[in-house]
């Protein structure tokens, strides 16, 4: 069996300010050869966080993490407070300028 060389993806860099949704997606795209195999999305999902992202990652307790989904679910958990917050595009589009206001 030949198992190919694995090289590192660069990564845009959560920092635990958007959509957690959003960045596991992205680091499903760019590990996507790999997305089968569950130690090794969870060996490098550190290299896709910085700032406090990377502090929490580094503090998780290893008990609570037994698989790339377990991962998944504690990530989005702790960071769902930015999903909530950010507008979809229905709220979005539903926005319109009053009167003497500006857009700002």
């Amino acid at each position: 069996m030949v198992i190919p060389k694995f090289k590192v993806p660069e990564f845009d860099k959560y920092k635990g300010t958007t959509c957690p949704e959003n960045h596991l997606k992205i680091y499903c795209r760019k590990m996507g050869a790999y997305v089968k195999d569950g130690k090794l999305l969870i060996h490098f999902f550190q290299e896709s966080l910085t700032r406090a992202a990377v502090t929490w990652y580094t503090n998780l307790e290893p008990s609570r993490v037994h698989s790339w989904k377990d991962l998944m679910v504690a990530f989005v958990r702790q960071y769902q407070y930015n999903s909530d917050m950010a507008p979809d595009r229905m709220q979005l589009q539903s926005i319109c300028k009053r009167g003497h206001r500006s857009f700002k």
